[in-house]
This record gives structure tokens, sequence and C-alpha cells, in this order.
């Protein structure tokens, strides 16, 4: 894209380049709001022109930009919300229902030595005396 650009610009420099050899001597009359240039060269009104159309797809190429930047963040919010939830949900236990977060389904049915550990209360590792020497958390040996 941006060879694009560079080659269509040099294609404009040089045909503003031709333009003005043809037409070094030629003068025309300009009129702007109420005030009128009775001999201005031709090049310099074509000059002026490519330069206001630049300055003009500057403006819309910035405000594009900003438009894009803001839909963005907006995104990105949308995105930190719906991961927070997706994290949220993800720590629930089974079975319990979201706006009662302590309930357990079927409490009463189990008997304490049915029952099984949460699992986001469950311990990953064992306990003190399971590490061992060659356990450590840069060597591969056990998860972290």
């Amino acid at each position: 894209m941006r060879l694009l650009v560079i080659v269509l610009t040099i294609l404009l420099f040089v045909g503003f380049l031709f333009f003005v050899m043809d037409n070094l001597d030629t003068e025309v009359q300009v009129r702007l709001a109420k005030r009128t240039y009775p001999s201005v060269q031709l090049f310099v009104v074509v000059l002026a022109s490519i330069f206001v159309g630049m300055v003009y797809a500057g403006i819309i190429a910035v405000a594009e930009g900003a438009n894009a930047r803001l839909a963005n963040r907006r995104l990105a919010r949308e995105v930190g919300k719906l991961e927070t939830e997706l994290n949220y949900l993800r720590t629930q236990r089974p079975g319990a229902s979201p706006s009662e977060p302590e309930a357990r389904p079927d409490a009463t049915a189990q008997s304490p030595s049915d029952a099984q550990p949460d699992r986001a209360s469950a311990p990953v590792y064992g306990g003190e005396g399971d590490w061992t020497d060659d356990d450590d958390a840069y060597s591969g040996g056990r998860a972290v």
C-alpha cells in the first residue's frame, strides 16, 4: 500500500512538472468570494488546488483514524468486560447458581465422606512433604 502511495505521488509530481512546462506563460483570471485577481499564472492555480486537496485528504484521514481508535477502545473495553465475566463463570463451582454461589445443589443427599472438594478450592499439589529436591518451579518438573 505504501508503495502505491509513493508511485502515485511521483506520478502526480511528474504530471505537474509537465503541465508547468507546457503552460509556463499562461495567465488566468481568478475570482475568490468577491475579490478578482486579474493575472495569476495557471501553474499557481493548479499547485494551490493540489495543496487544498492534500489538506482535505489529511483532515479526512485524521478524522477516520480517530474514529477507528475510538471504536477500538470501545471494543477493547467490551472484550475486557467479557473476559471478566468469563473468568467469573469459570471459577464458579459446578452446580452452583450464580445468584447463590454458596448453595450446594444436593447437599443433604451426600454424606460427608462422599462429598467432593470444590474445584476452585482444591489444592493443586499435595502436602508440603511432597516436594523433592528436583521439583523446582523453573525445572519443568511441576507446574506452577
